[in-house]
């Protein structure tokens, strides 16, 4: 055998994978490559990622004070029900945050995102030696991971905050190949390998754990016949530690698909002509990286380690196929078809690390040049000069990320504070156009944290969630052109959100609301190439539409009133959106559903049933 227990010096050169690894993850941080970098208080502003740090802290709140990380949060678009569909991409952020005290800490949340970076040439040895793979060829596996790793779709997925597909990628890369060391020996150590990447491969990512089905179900096939009943519980066992676990909230996850669904009537099939013309589209590596897979995979055939060879390359296949498929239909997004390109080639890493180790071990040098290579990346993650030549010489270079709020967006926040209260919302003019990613385009999300106001827009203007009809975003409202909004209908709407203060960031909707009467402009500014205006509205400015009540206090999933005293008819009806499970205390308060007068919106109000005056009124939401 030539595993790591029988050549334990190959440890060193695994441990100076994972030190270059965390050196040029470092570096995403700032160029100094500091620690205090990854934990001080400022957030990651690039992609979605303070959209997840935003759900990640009120998914941790919820789980440290009920047990779920699905609650409501009253903050953004009059309340809306967080679910595990929306955002899946913040439950990695849960987890660290929980871990972190439960609290909102964006130094949690990168020492989370840098844990899963250094993990990642540890998975593709592990992933290597699942293959049978010889220590020193699970070492270079491990090195060419941090290339593939860092590669242009890998780099987008981790500036646009993408590392729950970082994560659930990284299990599946080790619990295919384990598959085949399982059925060799139906050892403790391949068991718990393959249920601990199936346990972090559903709760970072369901849906591309589901995926994997049919090369388990042809694994199964093959196998199943050949074994007793060890292999059979063994297999079911490893199903239950990545479910199990994960009952808790993967029941939320089925329950809640309603809450993000496209819009559209019809899907149109996928142009299969384009999907068959450039097979290799897309594809980190290329043809060479496909030759050198299918290669390592003769190799490992031929070395009686067929099964490794055949699960490999088959899930690579798969993934190639998906991916393929995704980039010629209409309906996915456009990031997805570069995500499964990089799992296909991720599959194919082990494989052709075994082709690279047999050639170069027939010249003698396959040590060497892995000394050689884990020398080099040590060199780029550590010492290297300014414009890193080293880390771009070996693909390993990756932009830093925008961390903290800019200068413009400070002064923003300022703004903010200074001309907006707690007493009603503020309309936020979302992206401008669709597809925008300029640096900082999602960081509003974190609006209600720095601000501790309530928001219309700013929490995601791709979300797809029903209950942003009431956003601003590309030159609309509500779906409507500023051209079919009259006067009257945007006070109604401003009186059905309790809407105190709009911030216009396109010259359209700045021109509607200057020439709308009761809008006062009170700042202008800029942010992110554009010109802000902030305007402060003349109307009254409450969240109770009917009836009296004072708005004492909102967070996840509990609004509490005090002083409530019904109108004439018995009701306190609130700008608040309605969710199934609402829940009222004291238990002689009825909750109601509101309509929206308009018929416009397709999220109702709350309405509530008083008998009479009373001094203390909450609201609960516990996910039905």
């Amino acid at each position: 055998m030539d595993g790591f227990r029988d050549r334990p010096v190959w440890l060193l050169g695994l441990a100076g994978l994972v030190l270059a690894q965390a050196g040029l993850a470092l570096a995403l941080f700032g160029p100094d490559r500091a620690w205090a970098a990854v934990t001080d208080d400022r957030p990651l502003m690039s992609g979605r990622h303070p959209l997840h740090l935003y759900h990640g802290a009120l998914g941790a709140e919820s789980f440290c004070a009920r047990a779920a990380t699905t609650c409501y949060d009253p903050h953004f678009q009059a309340g809306y029900p967080k679910t595990p569909v929306f955002d899946g991409g913040s439950r990695p952020a849960e987890l660290f945050l929980v871990l972190g005290g439960g609290t909102y800490r964006p130094g949690a949340y990168k020492v989370g995102l840098f844990a899963v970076l250094a993990l990642v040439p540890v998975c593709f040895a592990a992933a290597a030696r699942g293959a049978g793979l010889p220590a020193g060829a699970a070492v270079l596996a491990g090195a060419a991971g941090i290339v593939l790793g860092w590669s242009g779709p890998a780099a987008r997925m981790i500036a646009e905050g993408q590392f729950d597909g970082l994560a659930a990628g990284l299990a599946a890369v080790v619990f295919v190949p384990w598959l085949a060391r399982f059925a060799a020996t139906l050892g403790v150590d391949a068991w718990l390998v393959l249920a601990a990447a199936a346990l972090v491969g559903w709760y970072a990512h369901p849906f591309l754990w589901v995926g994997l089905t049919p090369v388990v179900l042809a694994y199964y096939l093959v196998f199943a016949p050949r074994h007793g009943p060890a292999f059979h519980l063994g297999l079911a066992g490893v199903t239950f530690a990545g479910v199990a676990p994960n009952v808790w909230w993967l029941v939320d996850w089925g329950k809640y698909w309603w809450v993000r669904q496209s819009a559209a009537d019809a899907v149109p099939p996928p142009d299969w002509a384009a999907a068959l013309a450039d097979p290799l589209g897309g594809l980190p590596g290329g043809a060479a990286l496909v030759l050198a897979g299918v290669a390592g995979g003769v190799v490992g055939w031929r070395a009686g380690r067929r099964a490794a060879a055949g699960l490999v390359l088959l899930a690579a296949g798969l993934a190639a196929a998906a991916a393929r498929v995704a980039g010629a239909w209409p309906v996915v997004a456009p990031d997805v078809p570069d995500r499964l390109g990089l799992l296909a080639a991720a599959f194919l890493v082990p494989p052709a690390a075994l082709a690279a180790w047999a050639v170069l071990g027939r010249v003698k040098l396959a040590t060497a040049a892995t000394v050689v290579l884990t020398a080099w990346l040590l060199a780029a993650g550590w010492a290297d000069g300014r414009g890193r030549p080293l880390a771009r010489a070996a693909g390993v270079a990756a932009d830093p990320l925008p961390v903290g709020l800019t200068a413009e967006q400070r002064e923003l926040v300022a703004v903010l504070r200074r001309h907006t209260t707690t007493e009603a919302r503020v309309l936020w003019d979302e992206t401008a156009t669709p597809g925008d990613r300029r640096p900082g385009w999602n960081w509003s999300a974190l609006l209600p944290v720095l601000t501790g106001r309530h928001y219309l827009g700013g929490l995601d203007p791709e979300s797809g969630v029903e209950h942003g009809y009431c956003a601003m975003c590309c030159r609309q409202l509500g779906g409507r052109g500023w051209g079919e909004w009259t006067d009257p209908e945007l006070r109604a709407f401003c009186d059905w959100y309790n809407v105190g203060w709009v911030v216009t960031r396109s010259p359209e909707a700045a021109g509607r609301w200057a020439a709308y009467p009761p809008a006062k402009e009170v700042a202008r500014l800029a942010e992110g190439g554009r010109e802000v205006v902030v305007f402060a509205l003349d109307r009254p400015r409450s969240f109770v539409l009917t009836g009296a009540a004072a708005w004492e206090s909102a967070g996840p999933g509990r609004v509490v009133l005090t002083r409530v005293a019904p109108n004439p008819a018995g009701y306190v009806e609130l700008s608040l959106h309605w969710v199934d499970g609402l829940r009222v205390f004291p238990s002689y308060v009825r909750v109601e559903v509101l309509k929206d007068p308009t018929g416009r919106d397709p999220t109702h109000h709350v309405r509530l049933v008083v008998p009479g005056p009373t001094p203390r009124v909450t609201l609960t939401w516990d996910s039905p």
